[in-house]
């Protein structure tokens, strides 16, 4: 479990942190009402593309969480989470928790499609659907190809560098500092997923990936590691990656954003739920167990060194 109580300047910090997103949120918001001209048949746009999402994520997100902890928090690097080891069973458990996740995912998606404004904000409504259709362009030209370098390519910049560059500062940084404000810890992970999800621009999945913030979030905070989490965020980034390079070499016929909405597939739904829900409640029961083992060790070595003088 983590402890945010030796830290200082918290609502200051927290402060910071939420100007920072809201600027990189109007930079989002300014590129999203260009016109977006993306030559996918180009195999060159689509390198360049790949290397600004690295870039992007490396100055807007890996850079500043690393420099944050560096330069404004007591113990430093440690602050973020990435030097402590996570027990071996919590990692495994959030990844298989992870992959079950699907059918609820596309459930939720599903329901998040349906959502509807009131009229009076009809220009906002036309906005966010303009948001995710450029999302959808941006990336199908991604994902496109079929060949294993392009499937390695796409599981480094992707997944692994966004699950590690968005976890390092959403639950690294954000989280951390909510919840040195905010005495309830969960309201902290929630308002942190809420956020997290919201940056993404596509208020049409807001709700699964909300959803998919706070499990992320759980993880930090039962474990006090960051790895579990990234590795869970790899899975899930992962498996879209792999999924749609294997529809596009033809491997598989299956559209994965429909299991789990079809006909008859609410059982599908129903188990997801169940087995996502079951990994959180391992995983924090674990980490209980592990942090009273610790408190026992601790309490005895004090004993022996007590008896010893």
């Amino acid at each position: 479990m983590q402890n945010n109580e030796k830290e200082s300047q918290s609502g200051l910090k927290l402060t910071a942190i939420l100007l920072f997103i809201f600027g990189l949120g109007l930079l989002k918001v300014l590129e999203d009402s260009g016109t977006l001209e993306i030559n996918i048949d180009n195999p060159r746009t689509i390198i360049i593309l790949k290397l600004s999402l690295v870039l992007g994520s490396a100055l807007f997100f890996v850079l500043p969480a690393f420099l944050f902890a560096l330069y404004w928090t007591k113990t430093k690097i440690n602050y973020l989470g990435i030097t402590n080891k996570p027990l071996f069973s919590t990692a495994i458990i959030a990844t298989t928790g992870m992959m079950m996740a699907l059918p609820l995912i596309n459930w939720l998606a599903q329901i998040n499609q349906g959502m509807q404004l009131p009229n009076f904000l009809s220009s906002i409504e036309t906005w966010m659907k303009q948001s995710e259709d450029k999302a959808t362009v941006l990336t199908d030209a991604l994902t496109k190809g079929s060949t294993v370098d392009v499937l390695i390519l796409n599981l480094i910049v992707i997944a692994l560098m966004a699950a590690f560059s968005e976890e390092l500062f959403f639950r690294g940084v954000l989280q951390k500092v909510l919840n040195e404000c905010i005495p309830n810890k969960h309201i902290g992970v929630w308002i942190g997923a809420a956020l997290f999800s919201a940056f993404h621009m596509q208020f049409y999945g807001f709700l699964p990936r909300m959803l998919m913030g706070a499990y992320l979030g759980y993880l930090f905070l039962w474990s006090g590691s960051l790895w579990p989490g990234i590795l869970a965020h790899f899975i899930n980034n992962g498996m879209a990656v792999l999924l749609m390079w294997m529809s596009n070499r033809g491997d598989i016929k299956v559209d994965a954003d429909k299991v789990g909405i079809q006909e008859n597939e609410w059982v599908f739904v129903l188990i997801s739920f169940v087995m996502v829900s079951l990994s959180l409640y391992l995983i924090y029961n674990s980490e209980k167990k592990r942090l009273a083992l610790i408190g026992f060790q601790h309490r005895d070595r004090e004993g022996t060194e007590t008896h010893r003088d």
